[in-house]
C-alpha cells in the first residue's frame, strides 16, 4: 500500500503533491492508498476528501467497522477503469 503524507504542508502544496501522487499510484496499477494528513483543524483532512470525491476512480474506504480508525489518515480505494477513461486521463 502507497503512503502519501502531506501532513504539516500548506494548503496548495499538500493539493499539488496529492493530485500528481494519487495519479502516480493510479497509472502504477496501486488498488489501496494511505493518505497522512495530520487531526489540526481538518483542512487538508477535507482537502484529501474533495480532491478524492473529484475523480470517479478514487473512492473512500471507510474502515471503522473493522479496525479502530486513526483521525490522521484517509484510506482511498483506486478503482479499475476501462481503457478509453485510462486514455483520457493520461492526458
Amino acid at each position: 500500500m502507497k503512503e502519501i503524507y502531506i501532513r504539516k504542508m500548506r494548503y496548495e502544496e499538500a493539493k499539488y503533491k496529492l493530485e500528481r501522487e494519487l495519479q502516480d499510484a493510479f497509472m502504477e496499477g496501486e488498488t489501496l492508498v494511505s493518505v497522512v494528513h495530520g487531526i489540526g483543524e481538518g483542512k487538508l483532512k477535507q482537502l484529501t476528501l474533495d480532491v478524492a470525491n473529484s475523480y470517479d476512480f478514487l473512492k473512500i474506504v471507510n474502515t471503522e467497522a473493522f479496525i479502530a480508525p486513526n483521525p490522521g489518515i484517509t484510506k482511498i480505494e483506486i478503482m479499475g477503469i476501462d481503457k478509453q477513461d485510462l486514455k483520457r486521463y493520461k492526458k
